[in-house]
């Protein structure tokens, strides 16, 4: 049997550095803008296509060089609960690439990227109870029709918020590389026993990224929508499977670095009665990047974020919901206090020199 490291790392990592290069000479260009884009000149964009392709791939050998043991990995997924978000991130990813090559309209995109929310979250992994602190071991308990809602909404938000934070070489890719790993590690199975569908994506999925960030991180290629949308979309995907597995709120936890800066800049920007569809530069990380922090700075404090946030999860996974729930309140409250200390600070500082 071809070892597992060849087809669920070796592969997507090297597939995935060279479709990046191909998308460097044949991508779509992101040209600069003049406020939110900072790059001096046009730079190649799609780079997320390198990804999928090695998703793909790593998918396609192992059903090929494995057939048995494992079963194979494609029928595998088809008929597991992964299999309506896993087609959600292949809807997202070829939405993004359209995105890339066209400048689709916003309302268009998001209406597209809700439906295939809903789609997903139908037939993919379905959260029945929610643990609470007043409510002792059995939780709530959530309707049927409302664990669809809340899972297409779960989707829905989480391929947007990574989106939202692709605008710093490194960060949203490599934030996302580090929550992957995290997912694997709580999905890891026992010594001794086989690996599943999950585990075995999770892993294709990093080593995918960093075939891509080897590119990303010298500036010579953005993930564009392509990348962003379906990794968010991934991401989602897998969290809905832990949320299910474990608690909610291990998933929730993970993800913090990312949603509360997602959603406290759009407080804030409806707060000043600013467009919410509007393409900004209020995100945290970019009054970092206008403060004059270098991309790699910026991204290296969010990977930190990241890794602790992941611990915290993968913590909260072994020890139960209680525990889960006191890890998400607290890395929140941290989180939320560190954001609007930066708003108030440099924040303002950077709007009284105008920058």
């Amino acid at each position: 049997m071809i070892p597992l490291s060849l087809v669920w790392a070796a592969l997507p990592l090297l597939t995935s550095f060279l479709v990046c290069a191909l998308m460097i000479r044949l991508g779509p260009k992101d040209a600069p803008d003049g406020g939110r884009k900072t790059q001096a000149r046009p730079v190649p964009s799609a780079g997320g296509l390198g990804v999928l392709a090695a998703l793909m791939a790593a998918l396609g050998a192992a059903s090929l060089l494995m057939p048995g043991g494992l079963g194979n990995p494609l029928i595998t997924l088809a008929q597991s609960a992964l299999a309506g978000p896993m087609l959600l991130v292949l809807i997202a990813g070829l939405l993004g690439f359209a995105d890339d090559k066209l400048n689709l309209p916003a309302g268009r995109k998001l209406l597209v990227l809700a439906a295939a929310s809903l789609f997903a979250a139908i037939y993919g992994p379905h959260v029945t109870q929610l643990w609470l602190p007043a409510l002792g071991e059995a939780g709530l308990a959530l309707p049927f029709v409302i664990g669809i809602v809340c899972a297409a909404l779960w989707l829905f938000v989480m391929a947007n918020a990574v989106n939202f934070m692709d605008g710093a070489n490194g960060i949203a890719m490599g934030s996302s590389a580090i929550l992957l790993a995290a997912l694997a590690v709580i999905v890891a199975p026992p010594p001794g026993a086989a690996p599943g569908i999950l585990f075995l994506l999770m892993i294709a999925a990093v080593a995918a990224l960093c075939g891509f960030l080897a590119w990303n991180l010298a500036g010579r290629l953005y993930a564009g929508d392509t990348g962003s949308l379906a990794i968010g979309a991934l991401i989602g995907g897998a969290g809905l499977s832990i949320a299910v597995i474990h608690s909610a709120w291990v998933p929730a936890t993970l993800v913090l670095p990312i949603l509360i800066d997602v959603f406290l800049t759009l407080i804030w920007r409806a707060r000043l009665r600013r467009p919410l569809m509007q393409a900004h530069r209020d995100h945290a990380y970019q009054l970092f990047l206008r403060a004059g922090w270098s991309h790699l700075k910026v991204a290296g404090l969010w990977w930190g974020f990241c890794l602790i946030t992941s611990l915290a999860a993968i913590t909260g996974a072994r020890q139960g919901a209680g525990t889960a729930f006191g890890l998400f309140a607290i890395l929140l409250g941290v989180g939320c206090a560190l954001w609007i200390w930066q708003r108030v600070t440099l924040g303002r500082r950077l709007a009284a020199e105008g920058r």
